[in-house]
């Protein structure tokens, strides 16, 4: 028999954000010659990571030290130089260049996640926690929303489950109530919970922004099948009405499951 059985999102891997800084000013009305070369040397190295060519990427390495030779100080070209050793599979440099980065500037936000990401993929919980926490206590990043949702998946691997949901509510609330991969981390929480009330509640507070959608109905339906609330979960999945779609196979095999709950019952 099938069944629907809503799963918490499986964890993606990691996502390289290249910095999106503009190119430093200069001082001085004309900018030296050395430092031209550096930047376009560092464009060319980036330009070769952000495609993933990996057949040029020891270009992009030496690209990149000889700009740091010349842009000491400019975080971008050790955050650069982390994210070309990760695609070398080099873990050891990536945390290494990733740690020069903050070392330069303590506010280079895509470090810290980098970091996180790159310590809860180690297991390296506690760490993690830091990295994440740090981003969501500075008041400049832009992105809390983010900080806030892979802080969520930490605590969830410490079986911290309340603090996992406090911010996913913080994850949705930054994010205006605009990113569904919350609401649904959030719903999968509290059905892994038999928590089947707050998980309605967080489905209705999802269609009150996103709209009513297929995710939305077939989760209510199971929801309902689990209060045993058989009449909602009928009139809910009755809402589906494209036989040809994926959603209509849904609805068909909750429809079995309260038949089958409903014989059992009887």
């Amino acid at each position: 028999m099938r069944r629907l059985i809503p799963i918490i999102l499986a964890l993606s891997g990691i996502i390289i954000l290249l910095s999106s800084c503009v190119s430093p000013q200069p001082k001085k009305q004309s900018m030296d010659k050395s430092i031209k070369i550096a930047l376009i040397k560092y464009e060319m190295a980036r330009n070769i990571i952000a495609h993933k060519d990996y057949e040029n990427l020891p270009k992009a390495f030496l690209y990149l030290k000889e700009a740091k030779q010349v842009l000491k100080n400019d975080p971008r070209v050790d955050y650069l130089l982390a994210i070309a050793y990760k695609l070398r599979k080099n873990d050891a440099m990536y945390e290494k260049y990733l740690k020069e980065t903050l070392k330069i500037d303590k506010n280079f936000y895509d470090a810290y996640n980098a970091l996180g990401i790159f310590y809860f993929e180690k297991k390296q919980y506690k760490k993690a926690l830091e990295m994440f926490t740090k981003l969501i206590n500075n008041p400049l990043y832009p992105a809390a929303d983010v900080a806030f949702f892979n802080r969520s998946r930490v605590y969830l691997k410490l079986n911290q489950t309340q603090k996992a949901i406090d911010d996913l509510e913080s994850a949705i609330v930054f994010s205006n109530y605009s990113n569904p991969v919350y609401f649904k981390n959030l719903i999968a929480i509290y059905i892994a919970k038999k928590d089947y009330i707050n998980a309605l509640k967080t489905i209705n507070l999802m269609e009150q922004h996103e709209g009513e959608n297929c995710y939305t109905i077939t989760t209510r339906a199971f929801c309902f099948i689990k209060l045993k609330q058989f009449g909602q979960a009928v009139k809910t999945l009755n809402k589906i009405k494209d036989v040809s779609s994926n959603c209509f196979k849904k609805k068909e095999a909750l429809l079995e499951e309260i038949d089958n709950d409903t014989n059992i019952n009887n």
